[in-house]
């Protein structure tokens, strides 16, 4: 029978979830899933009316809870009765879609459950009866409950009682649930119809809830069960979905992280204030939105929302109706905008916000972050020793075919290794993006302005260690957009734009970085006043003339701001300088492009991995250095007659045509060189920050990828050089950082 499928799919889930549960250490995520399940399960039996699989599976509930918290004396025993329980409830729900009934007896096994357990309540309640079922639940003394209701608000007291490693469990899995429900609720504040967005955040709000339960965290459960409550009528179509639900629900779950972040200090010893939550006024807040006391306002449509996007106006949005309604057959609005050239169908995408983009892979596993950086130091040695041997000169000597052979295959397996390693640590930057979708809501929604989101690349992968890195540089570029950048709508308006301002977000990788770009379509950089502010600071002098981009960049200086009044977003001049000073911390380059009226973009990029650099060796002298392969634009030996001194300049080399400053590296290092004249040694022609400097070095030796070493506290701070690395001849190698470099050229060692 049809109707009993929902029943089995549900049990045969939950079979495979058991698998994931080892005997010896218990997964907490896995048991708080299995457990979810099991709660599921009671309920549809209950409302189907098969009550020997609802007494078995409340049975097993009590099991496993019993289990995970280790009040279980005989773990073997435990999970053999939980494996025997789920092969029951496979026979009793194959029973009811073949007979509509079953005839076994369950009465022993569930007496094997009470024998483990010792609870009484765990016995086969023969539901068949109605008197029964009356007698059961009157030997609940009432005086218990009472108790129990009055210990829920001592929930600290009782969380110090728990086993301190499924707590810490719980934490890392509740920050990744949390984190889980924001990506998703911004994606349904986007698509209010959207279903599955709605499942998806229902879940993580449900395994919360399951695992605080039987971890007796009575604050977080009570709590999360509130915003399931209000998730499942939503899910149902009895409220729909509008700003202030997401409010709600966001609300929801920032107090879930407070607590959590609480119970985390709690565990580690931590000295911490008390919670700055109204938990009696949230909730109440969400019991009213779960009984339609918001305003719910109307279901956006997708033509809405690519009006609101400033994609087409209201007058294209009726013809684009009108068309869609006289087609044969009828169009959705979408196609129809897009068939008469109105959108592109780029626009309507992000207008749906398609499941495809959100699903998110869920093979994968748990492992400790700093194992995974152990492996990848190792990997990072490994390459090292291989270089070594590879360079080693009885091995170079040796004409050894097979030697050889063997050697290029190992080489090969261990550069596949290094690729794979590091690959490992790289995670998509879609979760920090919609951290910053978040923030550009609470933002405008502070400041007064319409600030709308649009987000491409977010499966763009970066390197783990520069997530929290790059965190700050964007957080202060995109609360400049908000604050100074995006208008008023009365004054967007005005001026012919969109009423809703739009940031967008993207990221792509391009040679070997990734590439961070922050766009918004408000006012742009007014060069004037920067260029004014600027020279009354006395930062530039004004009789040099400086081109569009030295005047945008000159917005980094510190005190440098240009902003009409001072908020406590932005304003003091404090930001952007630490924005330049972070993306070079991370070896990165941050350019502006901007059309006064129009917007601005903020373009950063970084080295996909904080651990590994492809660079070009050099010889200066007896030294090595390591320049970085993205940053050299051509090598050259100049003739003489490109040589040149230029009053005012110091040294040039003609390049293609383009008078290029040379910077002699053996001066800059006062070390000895072997070539003083430029056209008997080698030229690197590098860039950096929109500029490019010849490099004077004596020998090319060598392309490869090398694993970067820290300089240690006293060199770490040496203009010109950003790291160092173990050569394949043993020797240490400086690695050139070449916007210093030019610092150093142009300004000194000291400034």
């Amino acid at each position: 029978m049809e109707e009993y499928d929902s029943l089995i799919s549900l049990i045969d889930s939950m079979a495979s979830d058991f698998l994931f549960i080892g005997s010896k250490e218990i997964d907490v995520p896995a048991a708080g899933k299995l457990l979810n399940g099991l709660d599921e399960l009671i309920k549809e039996a209950d409302g189907r009316k098969v009550f020997q699989l609802e007494s078995v599976a409340g049975g097993l509930s009590v099991l496993l809870e019993k289990t995970v918290l280790d009040d279980i004396h005989d773990k073997e025993a435990g999970f053999n009765v939980l494996e025997k329980g789920i092969t029951i409830m496979q026979e009793i729900g194959d029973s009811f879609k073949n007979t509509g009934s079953y005839d076994g007896d369950i009465e022993t096994f569930m007496e094997s459950i009470v024998a483990l357990t010792g609870e009484q309540r765990a016995k086969s309640k023969e539901q068949q009866t109605t008197s029964d079922a009356v007698i059961a639940e009157e030997q609940i003394p009432v005086e218990e409950s009472a108790e129990s209701s009055q210990q829920k608000p001592q929930a600290p007291e009782i969380v110090e009682m728990q086993d301190e490693s499924l707590v810490g469990d719980f934490i890392v899995e509740g920050f990744e649930y949390i984190d889980e429900i924001e990506v998703n609720i911004l994606n349904l504040e986007q698509d209010p119809e959207n279903k599955d967005y709605i499942n998806a955040i229902f879940r993580p709000f449900h395994s919360i809830k399951g695992v605080a339960s039987f971890l007796n965290l009575e604050q977080i459960r009570e709590l999360a069960h509130s915003l399931e409550t209000l998730l499942d009528r939503t899910r149902n179509g009895e409220l729909s979905v509008t700003s202030q639900l997401i409010d709600v629900i966001l609300n929801g779950a920032d107090a879930l992280k407070a607590m959590i972040v609480k119970l985390r200090d709690d565990l580690e010893g931590k000295t911490s204030e008390p919670l700055d939550i109204d938990l009696p006024a949230l909730r109440k807040r969400i019991e009213n939105a779960a009984q339609g006391a918001l305003d719910t306002g109307e279901v956006k449509k997708v033509g809405a929302i690519l009006v609101e996007d400033g994609a087409i106006t209201e007058d294209t949005l009726k013809e684009g109706l009108e068309a869609a309604q006289q087609a044969i057959p009828p169009k959705k609005v979408g196609e129809a905008l897009i068939a008469e050239g109105k959108v592109t169908p780029k626009q309507v995408s992000q207008a749906l916000r398609k499941q495809a983009n959100q699903t998110v892979d869920t093979a994968a596993i748990r492992v400790n972050i700093r194992k995974l950086d152990d492996l990848i130091d190792m990997v990072g040695e490994l390459v090292i020793t291989q270089s070594m041997i590879r360079r080693n000169r009885i091995i170079q000597s040796n004409g050894d075919r097979d030697l050889a052979k063997n050697i290029a295959q190992l080489s090969s397996i261990i550069s596949e290794l290094q690729r794979t390693s590091t690959s490992l640590r790289m995670v998509p930057i879609k979760q920090s993006f919609q951290r910053m979708s978040r923030l550009v809501r609470d933002l405008s929604k502070d400041a007064g302005k319409l600030v709308g989101v649009l987000m491409e690349g977010e499966d763009t992968e970066i390197d783990r260690n520069m997530v929290d890195e790059i965190y700050n540089p964007i957080v202060h570029m995109i609360r400049n957009a908000v604050d100074h950048g995006i208008e008023f709508s009365e004054d967007r308006i005005k001026l012919g734009k969109p009423e809703k301002g739009m940031i967008q977000l993207r990221a792509y990788h391009r040679g070997g970085n990734i590439v961070i770009e922050i766009s918004d379509d408000g006012a742009g950089l007014d060069k004037e006043k920067i260029l004014e502010k600027a020279v009354k600071n006395g930062v530039v002098d004004p009789s040099h003339g400086l081109s569009d981009q030295e005047i945008y960049r000159l917005v980094f200086h510190p005190g440098l701001s240009t902003a009409k009044k001072v908020t406590d977003v932005s304003g003091r001049g404090v930001g952007m300088d630490v924005v330049k000073q972070a993306v070079e911390k991370l070896r990165g380059k941050v350019e502006i492009i901007s059309v006064y009226g129009k917007g601005t973009s903020f373009i950063a990029r970084f080295p996909l991995t904080m651990a590994i650099i492809s660079g070009m060796i050099v010889r200066v002298g007896n030294e090595k250095y390591i320049i970085p392969t993205t940053a050299i634009k051509q090598l050259l030996r100049p003739t003489q007659e490109s040589y040149n001194r230029v009053v005012g300049k110091g040294e040039m080399v003609n390049v293609m045509g383009n008078l290029i400053p040379l910077v002699r590296l053996h001066k800059l290092f006062n070390i000895k060189c072997e070539h003083e004249v430029p056209w008997e040694a080698i030229v690197v022609v590098v860039e950096g920050e929109n500029r490019s400097k010849c490099l004077l070095v004596d020998e090319i030796i060598d392309e490869e990828e090398v694993v970067i070493k820290s300089l240690g506290e006293g060199l770490k701070n040496t203009r010109g050089i950003s790291g160092g690395a173990i050569l394949g001849d043993g020797n240490v190698g400086l690695i050139l950082d070449t916007e210093g470099i030019f610092e150093v050229s142009e300004n000194g060692p000291d400034h």
